[in-house]
């Protein structure tokens, strides 16, 4: 997501039943909260601070489990992210000590249901410095993160059985593609609707375009090689410096697909990037394929803010963000 998509979320959810996850995290985890402090921070779920009984800190999301790039429904949803958290125990597990896993539950599981529409995770609380989504990686921390993913692409025998195959289509594909086909009309979810649906009308050719070589690039990146575990999103705001070293958090977007989908995040404008990752995994890096997932990045995120403003919404400090990272993709589109 953009660095403005990626920093939504930012007012508490009216609609989560805070009493019924403190049972829940009492229940389940042993942890009876004496403070649960609401975090305004990432993209689709929701984060809290606990503060246990003994002063013991921990990190509490709470993930939608339908909609967006999870799948189209809450089974979908659930399944999705359990396999996720299976897949980053594993890879903990196995002496890959940067992947932040989940805590397990009393009875060793690593989420829980909230209602229907979401699930639980709990992390441990992370003392250390992170970043923001846009921030710049020192070229030390950028070369560390390049053999951080090395390692993992190279862990995938051990992930393959639970890892989730997370294909190079975009996950908001039919919300574009609905939006493209409706510019004849006008739109009534909010009050960003038909602002949204007359930028767009202007742009349609060009975004046509866009996804045209999309196509292409898919095509093209499909000779590149097999595919290995990557985490799907390795930039600056996923990484904590602590006791010395990089740890990547937010591992619900683990999935087997190629490596470039990790590595266009991470390698700077120059070749030296590249190198370094084919010296250490023995792998060359594609160019078409990391074209591929750059388009697809930027081309999901429209489909995203088209698909919420279409949809029922309000004026409040999210939507103008939103309106704000939408303005912003189509004109870098």
């Amino acid at each position: 997501m953009s660095d403005l998509y990626a920093e939504l979320m930012k007012s508490e959810p009216g609609h989560i039943d805070q009493r019924e996850l403190a049972r829940v995290l009492d229940r389940q985890w042993g942890l009876g909260p004496a403070g649960l402090r609401y975090l305004p921070v990432g993209f689709g779920d929701y984060h809290w601070e606990l503060t246990d009984g003994g002063g013991g800190r921990w990190f509490v999301t709470v993930a939608g489990l339908a909609g967006g790039w999870r799948g189209t429904g809450p089974e979908a949803g659930y399944a999705d992210l359990r396999a996720a958290m299976e897949t980053v125990i594993a890879l903990g597990r196995a002496g890959l000590e940067f992947a932040v896993a989940p805590v397990l539950t009393a009875g060793g599981q690593a989420l829980v249901r909230l209602g229907q529409e979401h699930a639980v995770t709990v992390f441990p609380y992370l003392d250390g410095a992170s970043a923001g989504f846009g921030d710049e990686l020192s070229d030390a921390d950028r070369r560390a993160l390049i053999g951080i993913l090395a390692r993992l692409h190279g862990a995938t025998p051990l992930a393959r059985p639970t890892a989730p195959v997370r294909g190079p289509g975009l996950a908001s594909r039919s919300a574009l593609e609905a939006a493209l086909g409706e510019l004849g009309q006008p739109w009534s979810g909010g009050p960003y609707s038909e602002p949204a649906r007359q930028l767009l009308a202007r742009r349609a050719p060009r975004v046509g375009t866009a996804l045209a070589r999309f196509d292409e690039l898919v095509r093209e990146a499909a000779r590149s090689g097999p595919a290995v575990v990557t985490h799907g999103e390795p930039h600056p705001g996923n990484l904590v410096r602590g006791a010395g070293q990089l740890l990547v958090i937010d591992w619900d977007t683990v999935g087997l697909a190629q490596p470039e989908r990790d590595l266009w995040m991470v390698a700077g404008d120059g070749t030296c990037d590249t190198e370094l990752y084919t010296e250490l995994s023995g792998r060359q890096v594609s160019d078409a394929a990391m074209d591929m997932y750059r388009l697809r990045w930027r081309l999901d995120d429209i489909g995203l803010f088209l698909g919420d403003f279409r949809g029922p919404h309000e004026q409040d400090g999210d939507t103008e963000e939103a309106w704000e990272g939408f303005t912003e993709e189509m004109a870098e589109l």
